[in-house]
C-alpha cells in the first residue's frame, strides 16, 4: 500500500474505534453538566498524540497518530456543533412565528459562515508552516517539527474549553446512571426525524465530493501538471483564504433573496457539480496554472457553503435539548464522508478522471436527495418543535376568526 492508502486505512480505523464512545458523549452533552471537560479531554488527547509523534523518530507511528487524531476531531467537532446549536437557539429565543424563522436563518448563517471563513486562516498558516519545514533536506525531521507544533496549537485550544461551559438545561430524571442500552437508544433519537436523516445524507455526500475534488485536484496538479512546490503552496493558501472574501459577501445576498439552508446547499452542490464535471471533461487536456487557480477559488466557495449550511440544516432539525445527540451524528458522518472521498481520490493518483467522476456522482446524488428527499428547512423546524409558537398563533387566529363570525351572525339575527 502507498502512504496515502495507509493514511486512509488509519483514518477509517479511527472512525470505527470512536463509534462506541459517541453514545456516552451524546448522553453527557445533553443530560450532563461537564460538557467543557469533554471538549478539554478530546483536545488534550489529540494534542498528546501530536506531541508524542514528534518525539519518536519512526515512520510507522504516524499511523497511530492519524488514528487517534481522527477520533479526537470527531468528538471535538460534536461539542462545537452542539455549542453552535445552543447559540442559534438562544439568539432566536425571544421571537416567534415568522419572525423566528427569519431571525434563526439570519443568525445561523452569519455565525456558521463567519466561523468557516475564519477557520481557513488556521489552515493557511499550517500549510505555509508545513511547506517551510519540508523544504529542508531532512524532511522527516521537518515533519516531526510540524507534528510538535500542531500539538502545541491544539494544547492552546484547551483554553477555549476552560472558559466555555454550556451545561444542559434538562436535569436527569433519575438519580441512577442510565445503562448502555438507554444511552444507545438516546443516541438513536435522530432516527425518528426524517428531515434530520435527509440532512445527514446530504452532509455525507457533500463531504465526500469536496474531499474527493480537493485530493484529486492536488494530486493531479503535483503529478500531472508538475507545478512547482511553491505554486502548490500558493494554490493552497488561495483555497483556504478566498472564503474570507466570498462567504461574508454571500451572507447579505442570502438574506436579500431569502434563501434557506436547503437552497444554499443546492447552490454548493451545483458549483461542485460544475467543478468536478469540468475536471472530468478536460482530464486529458494540459491544464495551466490559471485554470487550476480559478477552479480552486470556485471550489473553495462551494466547500464553505456546503460545510456551513450542512450543519445549519441539521441543527434546525434537532429538537431543543437534544443538540448533542444530533451533533455526534453530524461529526461522525462528515468525517466518514471525508475519509471515503480521500480514499477514492488517493486510490489512483494517476487517474484523476475517475476521482472527478466520483465527485460528480456524489454532487448529483446530493442534489437529488435535497430536491426529492422531502428535505425542507421549514419542515425540519416544525418537526423539531421550533415553530410551536407559529402553530399556536395560527390556531388562535382561526379561533378568533370563528368567534367573530359567530358574533356577526348573532348580530345579524338580532337585527332581523
Amino acid at each position: 500500500m502507498s502512504p496515502l492508502g495507509w493514511s486512509a486505512l488509519s483514518w477509517a480505523i479511527g472512525i470505527l474505534l470512536v463509534a462506541p464512545l459517541l453514545t456516552q458523549v451524546a448522553h453527557h452533552l445533553d443530560r450532563g453538566q461537564y460538557q467543557s471537560l469533554i471538549l478539554i479531554a478530546a483536545t488534550s488527547f489529540g494534542s498528546f498524540f501530536c506531541l508524542l509523534t514528534g518525539f519518536f523518530k519512526t515512520v510507522w507511528v504516524f499511523l497511530f497518530y492519524i488514528l487517534f487524531i481522527a477520533a479526537s476531531i470527531i468528538i471535538a467537532e460534536a461539542v462545537h456543533t452542539r455549542n453552535l446549536g445552543l447559540m442559534i437557539r438562544g439568539l432566536a429565543a425571544h421571537d416567534s412565528g415568522k419572525h423566528l424563522v427569519l431571525r434563526r436563518r439570519a443568525a445561523a448563517s452569519q455565525l456558521s459562515l463567519y466561523c468557516t471563513a475564519i477557520g481557513g486562516i488556521g489552515a493557511a498558516l499550517m500549510a505555509a508552516f508545513m511547506y517551510h519545514m519540508l523544504r529542508r533536506t531532512d524532511q522527516l525531521t521537518g515533519l516531526w517539527v510540524v507534528s510538535i507544533f500542531s500539538g502545541l496549537i491544539w494544547f492552546i485550544g484547551i483554553c477555549h474549553g476552560l472558559f466555555t461551559n454550556r451545561p444542559s438545561s434538562s436535569s436527569p430524571t433519575t438519580a441512577f446512571e442510565p445503562n448502555f442500552i438507554s444511552k444507545l437508544k438516546y443516541s438513536m433519537t435522530i432516527g425518528r426525524y426524517p428531515q434530520a436523516i435527509g440532512s445527514l445524507v446530504a452532509v455525507f455526500l457533500s463531504s465526500f465530493a469536496t474531499m474527493c475534488i480537493f485530493t484529486s485536484g492536488t494530486l493531479y496538479a503535483i503529478g500531472g501538471v508538475c507545478i512547482k512546490p511553491v505554486l502548490v503552496l500558493a494554490l493552497w493558501i488561495l483555497y483556504f483564504l478566498f472564503p474570507l472574501i466570498s462567504l461574508p459577501l454571500l451572507h447579505p445576498i442570502q438574506i436579500i433573496i431569502r434563501a434557506d439552508a436547503v437552497r444554499m446547499q443546492l447552490l454548493g452542490f451545483i458549483i461542485a457539480l460544475f467543478v468536478s464535471g469540468a475536471g472530468f471533461y478536460f482530464k486529458s487536456h494540459r491544464w495551466r496554472a490559471a485554470h487550476i487557480i480559478i477552479i480552486a477559488l470556485v471550489q473553495s466557495t462551494a466547500n464553505g457553503i456546503l460545510y456551513s449550511f450542512g450543519r445549519i440544516l441539521l441543527l434546525d432539525a434537532s429538537p431543543p435539548g437534544k443538540e448533542g445527540a444530533f451533533a455526534i451524528w453530524y461529526a461522525y458522518v462528515r468525517c466518514m464522508g471525508a475519509m471515503i472521498g480521500f480514499a477514492v481520490a488517493s486510490a489512483g493518483p494517476g487517474r484523476a478522471g475517475g476521482s472527478f467522476a466520483a465527485a460528480f456522482l456524489g454532487s448529483f446524488l446530493g442534489i437529488i436527495v435535497l430536491i426529492f428527499g422531502n428535505v425542507s428547512n421549514i419542515g425540519a423546524l416544525k418537526a423539531a418543535g421550533h415553530l410551536k409558537g407559529m402553530e399556536d398563533d395560527k390556531r388562535i387566529g382561526e379561533k378568533g376568526e370563528g368567534m367573530s363570525a359567530v358574533a356577526d351572525s348573532g348580530e345579524s339575527r338580532g337585527r332581523v
